[in-house]
């Protein structure tokens, strides 16, 4: 569970890092946020996370269309179930495909877009989704889902708090899949700036 739980965060932190590159709106979002609420004098800790809805919306769209873990646990049914017309028997496995919900478009308008907006209500709060189910559900769900949220805010909030991250334009990144046991992106170069 450990290394799950390290190659996960890793690699949701590196899709985080190549979003908001090429992104630069939502950074600037992101940085305005971070300026207003927090400024340059301190650690951002768990007390602040109610105060940072788009630190919060980053964190859930990376997670959303990043979609880390594409082939999730199998799961066996213990009764027949009959599902949408089919019936399917007891002891048949199952694997769930979290892709056909986080990329749905009835339920996420442009589901293939970095769109951080789309968790924040219209009063500028966040707000997530049931929908939002990357850690996958039920009894095989992942174990470190909390920690593992908690862990992605606090690393974004206070690594963007920092620098803002961009480009270099002669090695733009690629938003090329790599499918090991998680998604990774293809290795890319960034330029840190530190802010203050």
């Amino acid at each position: 569970m450990w290394f799950a739980g390290q190659e996960t965060t890793s690699n949701t932190l590196a899709w985080m890092v190549v979003y908001l590159m090429t992104n630069p709106s939502a950074q600037k979002r992101l940085h305005s946020e971070l300026d207003k609420v927090i400024g340059s004098d301190r650690v951002i800790t768990l007390d602040d996370k109610m105060n940072l809805p788009f630190v919060n919306a980053i964190v859930a769209e990376t997670q959303r269309l990043c979609n880390l873990v594409p082939n999730n646990v199998p799961h066996r049914l213990t009764a027949d179930v009959n599902f949408h017309g089919f019936s399917i028997k007891e002891d048949t496995i199952v694997i769930p495909q979290v892709s056909a919900v986080l990329y749905d478009p009835e339920i996420f308008a442009d589901p293939h877009k970095f769109k951080p907006e789309r968790f924040i209500d219209s009063n500028g709060k966040f707000q997530t989704k049931p929908e939002l189910i990357p850690f996958s559900l039920g009894k095989r769900a992942c174990l470190g889902e909390g920690l593992a949220r908690l862990e992605l805010y606090l690393f974004a909030a206070n690594l963007f708090n920092h620098f803002e991250i961009t480009q270099i334009p002669s090695n733009l990144p690629d938003l090329t899949r790599i499918l090991g046991a998680t998604v990774s992106p293809e290795p890319f170069v960034a330029q840190l700036k530190q802010r203050y």
